[in-house]
Protein backbone atom coordinates (compact mmCIF):
# COMPACT_ATOMS: atom_id res chain seq x y z
CA UNK A 1 0.00 0.00 0.00
CA UNK A 2 0.85 3.44 -1.09
CA UNK A 3 0.14 7.04 0.05
CA UNK A 4 0.62 10.06 -1.94
CA UNK A 5 0.59 13.49 -1.44
CA UNK A 6 -1.73 13.98 -4.82
CA UNK A 7 -3.15 11.78 -7.93
CA UNK A 8 -0.98 14.65 -10.09
CA UNK A 9 2.40 13.50 -7.94
CA UNK A 10 1.42 9.20 -8.36
CA UNK A 11 0.79 9.66 -12.11
CA UNK A 12 3.96 11.86 -12.42
CA UNK A 13 6.03 9.07 -10.71
CA UNK A 14 4.63 6.19 -12.52
CA UNK A 15 4.95 8.03 -16.60
CA UNK A 16 8.56 9.45 -15.29
CA UNK A 17 11.43 7.58 -17.00
CA UNK A 18 14.10 8.58 -14.55
CA UNK A 19 12.17 6.52 -11.83
CA UNK A 20 11.79 2.35 -11.32
CA UNK A 21 8.11 2.13 -12.27
CA UNK A 22 7.66 2.99 -15.58
CA UNK A 23 10.50 0.75 -16.84
CA UNK A 24 9.44 -2.24 -14.90
CA UNK A 25 5.77 -1.75 -15.93
CA UNK A 26 6.74 -1.93 -19.55
CA UNK A 27 8.98 -5.16 -19.12
CA UNK A 28 6.75 -6.72 -17.06
CA UNK A 29 3.98 -6.37 -19.95
CA UNK A 30 6.45 -7.06 -22.39
CA UNK A 31 6.92 -10.76 -20.71
CA UNK A 32 2.98 -11.02 -19.98
CA UNK A 33 2.37 -10.79 -24.01
CA UNK A 34 4.60 -13.58 -24.15
CA UNK A 35 2.86 -15.79 -21.47
CA UNK A 36 -0.77 -14.41 -21.42
CA UNK A 37 -2.87 -15.49 -18.68
CA UNK A 38 0.02 -16.18 -16.71
CA UNK A 39 0.02 -13.33 -14.00
CA UNK A 40 -3.02 -11.58 -13.42
CA UNK A 41 -3.04 -7.55 -11.95
CA UNK A 42 -5.23 -6.02 -9.68
CA UNK A 43 -4.74 -2.25 -8.77
CA UNK A 44 -7.04 -0.11 -6.96
CA UNK A 45 -6.33 3.38 -6.70
CA UNK A 46 -8.55 5.89 -4.24
CA UNK A 47 -8.74 9.63 -4.55
CA UNK A 48 -10.41 11.43 -0.85
CA UNK A 49 -13.38 12.04 -2.30
CA UNK A 50 -16.90 10.17 -2.96
CA UNK A 51 -16.92 7.88 -6.21
CA UNK A 52 -13.18 8.66 -6.73
CA UNK A 53 -11.14 5.55 -7.43
CA UNK A 54 -10.43 2.89 -9.97
CA UNK A 55 -9.72 -0.83 -9.70
CA UNK A 56 -8.10 -2.36 -13.02
CA UNK A 57 -8.30 -6.19 -13.92
CA UNK A 58 -6.07 -7.86 -15.96
CA UNK A 59 -5.97 -11.23 -16.58
CA UNK A 60 -8.03 -12.20 -13.34
CA UNK A 61 -11.20 -12.55 -11.79
CA UNK A 62 -12.79 -9.36 -10.04
CA UNK A 63 -11.95 -9.34 -6.92
CA UNK A 64 -12.05 -6.23 -3.88
CA UNK A 65 -14.27 -3.21 -5.44
CA UNK A 66 -14.64 -5.17 -8.52
CA UNK A 67 -17.11 -7.97 -6.95
CA UNK A 68 -19.07 -5.52 -4.97
CA UNK A 69 -19.50 -3.17 -7.97
CA UNK A 70 -20.77 -2.99 -11.50
CA UNK A 71 -17.61 -3.36 -13.73
CA UNK A 72 -16.68 -1.07 -17.23
CA UNK A 73 -14.71 -2.05 -20.15
CA UNK A 74 -11.32 0.57 -20.03
CA UNK A 75 -12.11 1.67 -23.39
CA UNK A 76 -12.16 5.16 -24.38
CA UNK A 77 -10.84 7.75 -21.57
CA UNK A 78 -10.70 4.48 -19.50
CA UNK A 79 -7.66 3.70 -20.90
CA UNK A 80 -5.52 5.60 -18.22
CA UNK A 81 -5.74 5.92 -15.03
CA UNK A 82 -6.08 9.65 -15.10
CA UNK A 83 -8.99 9.16 -17.40
CA UNK A 84 -10.68 6.36 -14.95
CA UNK A 85 -10.44 8.47 -11.79
CA UNK A 86 -12.03 11.66 -14.15
CA UNK A 87 -15.62 11.51 -13.47
CA UNK A 88 -18.10 8.51 -13.26
CA UNK A 89 -18.58 6.13 -16.01
CA UNK A 90 -20.28 6.72 -19.18
CA UNK A 91 -21.60 3.63 -20.24
CA UNK A 92 -22.51 -0.05 -18.72
CA UNK A 93 -21.03 -3.20 -19.36
CA UNK A 94 -18.70 -5.91 -18.14
CA UNK A 95 -15.13 -6.14 -18.91
CA UNK A 96 -12.46 -7.54 -17.26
Amino acid sequence: MQYWRSAEHLHAYAHARDHAHLPAWRAFNQAARRHPGAVGIWHETYLIQPGAYETLYVDMPPFGLGRAGRLHPATGRRQSAQGRLTGPPTDVGAGT
